[in-house]
């Protein structure tokens, strides 16, 4: 088995798809699967990473590809990856992002059986604005208890990167990323936390979340309807695994934050 599944869906990304492959590369972990997905590109992106997989020289690093059908969202990808993933934890990785080369052992070593380990994240801009670093909170060590997941589940950023997962967790648990564009990532991340028993962490940010001119869009879109899918996925999650009782006001918390509020703000 291998110890970590990175998964990389690939779109558009012919700039910087190659730093993040060699920062895949520069990891210091060994036995690493890296699923690139093919999510129907047009800019040559795949062609690159192809070219860069046919000239690793880590046998201690299996590339495996897949293609979705059309591009229906990095959500779409992502799933398609969980399928396929045969690690003992899943990350989640990018394609104009990277990681600096500690940061899979470091969580790997950290989780120690532990359903989730993650670390900060850097946020870098392409126009040369200072980096800044994007916390999370703090988790409790040892196992999850009620009160605390409360505590965390209003208070946790979207940050779903800088983690990884246990498999047998997502699987067991069915989690996957809910069929939406935008909140898919506090969806997805909100299930996991309702299902952790515990949540490993180191706060030294090594994942590089990268802000270029395509990573924002001057023209303001409605994202409410896409957001509340994303977020009921969340409650009927919740429902299904007998959780929507005992954390009912923390969940509405989250779908009145996230699937109403946040749009509103996006469009001022």
């Amino acid at each position: 088995m291998y110890k970590i599944s990175i998964i990389i869906p690939v779109y558009n990304s012919a700039a910087y798809i190659e730093r993040c492959l060699q920062s895949v590369a520069a990891q210091t972990l060994s036995d690493i699967e890296v699923l690139l997905i093919d999510n129907c590109g047009t800019d040559g992106s795949m062609a690159i990473a192809e070219a860069f997989v046919g000239k690793s020289e880590r046998k201690d690093i299996s590339y495996r590809i897949a293609a979705t059908p059309t591009n229906n969202g990095p959500a779409a990808a992502r799933n398609l990856g969980l399928q396929l993933a045969e690690g003992e934890y899943v990350a989640f990785l990018d394609d104009d992002d990277w990681v600096e080369p500690e940061m899979y052992e470091t969580l790997y070593n950290n989780a120690q059986g532990a359903d989730m380990s993650c670390c900060a994240i850097q946020q870098d801009f392409a126009d040369g604005r200072a980096s800044r670093v994007l916390g999370n909170p703090v988790f409790p060590k040892g196992e999850m208890r009620v009160g605390e997941r409360k505590r965390l589940l209003t208070r946790f950023a979207a940050h779903f990167t800088a983690y990884i997962y246990r498999r047998e967790m997502l699987a067991s648990c069915g989690i996957q990323f809910p069929d939406a564009r935008s909140a898919e990532d506090s969806s997805f991340l909100t299930c996991c936390l309702l299902s952790a028993k515990r949540v490993a962490q180191t706060e030294k940010p090594m994942y590089h979340y990268v802000i270029h001119a395509g990573s924002l869009t001057g023209r303001k879109v409605w994202k409410g309807k896409d957001k509340r899918r994303a977020l009921r996925a969340m409650l009927d999650y919740a429902k299904r695994q007998g959780l929507l009782q005992t954390y009912r006001w923390q969940l509405c918390y989250i779908y009145v934050k996230k699937a109403w509020i946040v749009p509103i703000m996006e469009m001022l």
